[in-house]
């Protein structure tokens, strides 16, 4: 719409400061649309510099994420690499749902379109929680009414980013953030242990642990003592990887 008032108030400063004959009328006719051609051209141009006639919206987002490890492990796993040094930008990997098959590489920078690419941050927490999540704060420019959306709807600048971070938080007990580096040489540790050796290790961390809570809780149901032996679970396959990766 700018643009049609831009060509229409060009057009009537032309006419009028040249066809009009009566010389008052003239310089009124004249005046008048050279003002209002000049009111055009700066709102277009601070519409462009400073997002004249729009607003800031922010809005928060958080869901639940999943391990990046194997499924089937109690203990939970992020895979994180930083992204230049020292930034505390990350690119992170973990699974969106439970039932994906593979995790997925979340704040990737996408070199064909660096400028929106340097607008999205990442990084990470480690939280007392019990459920792992993402949560990502996204601020875009929006016009303030329909007026402006009419008036500079042409400059598609609606709903364009300012900036987006996402936090990702993970339990301390039961996840455990590794470099791909890590994850790999971890994994070659791993397959040197007899699984056997592993599993029984496991098994008698989590009696041991089962009869601590059994002699505080033992009016506890079956359903409380299974959720409670994954949660023991978890935290001591958490616990082993993280003294591996300390080795």
């Amino acid at each position: 719409m700018i643009i049609v008032l831009l060509l229409l108030f060009v057009v009537l400063t032309f006419v009028s400061w040249i066809y009009i004959k009566p010389v008052i009328l003239r310089a009124i006719a004249g005046t008048i649309s050279l003002i209002l051609l000049m009111a055009s051209v700066w709102a277009m141009t601070v519409n462009f510099t400073d997002h004249f006639g729009m607003k800031k919206v922010t809005t928060t987002q958080t869901t639940q994420i999943y391990t990046a490890g194997d499924t089937a492990s109690p203990a939970n796993m992020l895979l994180a690499q930083e992204i230049g040094n020292k930034s505390n930008n990350y690119v992170m990997i973990y699974r969106n749902k439970a039932n994906d098959k593979e995790p997925v590489a979340h704040n990737k920078p996408d070199t064909k379109h660096i400028v929106e690419a340097v607008k999205k941050t990442a990084t990470y927490q480690t939280t007392s929680g019990s459920q792992a999540t993402a949560e990502t704060t996204t601020t875009r420019w929006r016009f303030k009414n329909d007026f402006y959306k009419i008036l500079f709807g042409v400059s598609d600048q609606q709903n364009q980013l300012i900036k987006q971070h996402t936090v990702v938080r993970v339990p301390d007990k039961t996840w455990a953030v590794l470099s791909p580096d890590q994850a790999k040489t971890l994994g070659a540790k791993q397959k040197q242990m007899p699984v056997q050796a592993q599993q029984m290790q496991m098994k008698q961390g989590v009696q041991a642990k089962m009869m601590a809570y059994m002699q505080a809780h033992p009016t506890a149901s079956a359903a409380e003592q299974k959720a409670q032996a994954n949660a023991f679970a978890a935290e001591l396959a958490t616990s082993a990887i993280k003294q591996q990766v300390s080795k």
